[in-house]
């Protein structure tokens, strides 16, 4: 078998690691947990990284002598800059390639397409627009996490929800569905009698209970808007179309005119939510967005370019390709 490369697609939920050719082959993948050093700490994310890199191994059947070079894409790579949190672990594994560290959002634009100038807007549980040139990320626009930004996002829909079901259980706003919903969802009785202050119980519970989530969790309760929008309640229907124009504008503001595509969308309120895509997709008329579920075929391109390695739209494809016929 002839010399390979490692891409890993390390997110804040699950690791992902492929192990490829230079023609674009895919010969091997492998899955873990976390590889986020932010959020679950960097010697939690690279005991992730060398194990998805190990079921890679194990699935394409060869040692890893046999890699040559490797990238491993990731949130926070611009806080952790230096790889020798990641690196050390692999190389007392026996694994001799050393990784570079290279951001998620450009793995993601690749993983749509094998151009070197485009745009992508990634909504998930967080929400971020780039540009990028060059292979390159050239600018970004928010990302900056639940407190301060994320605007459009899974967690800002599944808070604004929250507020609006709990305002109209109080009587501050007018009634909607997304509080049966919401009590639903959390598994309280909305006529919980009052136990504190004479505050309506069912809000009391609520309080006590989401108040034990991370913030981020919020996000769960996304579709709760998604599904009451649907049905025509006003309250919820204003949600997502806020969430539409933050991510509008965002996007708006990283375009350029000597950049005129492609446009990508990952995350599943874009790639889950037609409503949404089409109010973002808006801000660039005439291009079609590609959606992409996340990073790894971007990983695999990024490690054979950073290994020297042309790749053309046919060795994309092939990437593509074969990487979906392995998870299958």
């Amino acid at each position: 078998m002839t010399n390979c490369y490692l891409g890993i697609d390390a997110g804040g939920t699950s690791t992902r690691a492929a192990v490829v050719r230079a023609d674009g082959t895919c010969v091997g993948v492998g899955r873990a947990g976390s590889g986020n050093p932010i959020s679950a700490g960097p010697d939690h994310a690279a005991a992730q990284v060398l194990l998805a890199t190990r079921h890679a191994l194990e699935d394409a059947g060869i040692g890893a002598d046999r890699m040559v070079g490797g990238i491993a894409a990731m949130a926070g790579s611009r806080v952790a800059r230096h790889a020798d949190w990641l690196n050390d672990p692999l190389h007392e594994a026996g694994i001799g390639i050393s990784l570079t560290l290279e951001p998620d959002l450009l793995a993601a634009f690749l993983s749509a397409t094998p151009q070197p100038d485009g745009y992508a807007v990634v909504a998930g549980t967080g929400a971020v627009a780039v540009r990028v040139r060059g292979f390159e990320l050239e600018a970004v626009t928010d990302g900056l996490g639940w407190l301060l930004g994320d605007a459009g996002s899974g967690f800002w829909i599944g808070h604004q929800a929250i507020r609006h079901a709990l305002a109209a259980l109080d009587g501050r706003a007018p009634a909607s569905t997304l509080t049966d919903a919401l009590l639903e969802s959390l598994e309280l009785d909305p006529e919980a009698p009052a136990e504190v202050e004479g505050r309506p119980g069912a809000i009391q519970h609520a309080v006590d209970l989401l108040y034990t989530w991370r913030p981020v969790e919020l996000a769960r309760l996304a579709p709760l808007a998604f599904t009451a929008a649907q049905a025509g309640d006003p309250a919820a229907v204003e949600i997502v179309d806020e969430a539409g124009r933050a991510l509008r504008a965002a996007l708006t503001s990283m375009l350029v005119p000597e950049v005129s595509g492609p446009l990508v969308f990952g995350g599943s309120v874009l790639t889950q939510q037609p409503a949404v895509a089409s109010a973002v997709a808006a801000a660039v008329p005439g291009q079609e967005p590609l959606l992409t579920s996340d990073g790894l075929v971007g990983a695999a391109v990024l490690a054979l370019r950073r290994g020297g390695v042309t790749v053309s739209e046919a060795t994309f494809d092939r990437l593509s390709e074969t990487i979906a016929a392995r998870r299958n």
